[in-house]
């Protein structure tokens, strides 16, 4: 073999003695929000029970938080997109909160 072709550091078989998380950035439209949680319609199911790291793109500001998977329901018979997942949210700094906070306010507002 070409040394070109090589790796730079020989892999070790581990031989699923180890375990890992991956991240799988998906994009979700808001169907329902509110200071607690959220349902989000995704193309592409998550786990129950599984913790998620979101991004609410909010109209002027951008809102981090942590939420939890507890709910999923496929859209149609087929269990085929969009996904319904319902996210409990468990953390957020405080300005996320107050962000979040001000714009609920506001759409309850403009709902009356």
């Amino acid at each position: 073999m070409d040394p070109s072709e090589r790796r730079r550091h020989q892999r070790l078989r581990i031989d699923g003695r180890m375990a890992g998380r991956a991240t799988v950035l998906a994009d979700f439209r808001i169907v329902a929000l509110s200071e607690a949680g959220a349902s989000l319609e995704m193309e592409v199911p998550m786990a129950m029970g599984s913790q998620c790291d979101l991004t609410l793109n909010l109209p002027h500001s951008a809102v981090d938080l942590r939420g939890r998977v507890v709910h999923l329901q496929a859209q149609n018979p087929n269990e085929q997109p969009p996904w319904l997942v319902g996210v409990d949210f468990e953390s957020m700094n405080d300005m996320d909160q107050a962000l979040l906070q001000s714009f609920l306010d506001h759409e309850r507002r403009r709902a009356l």
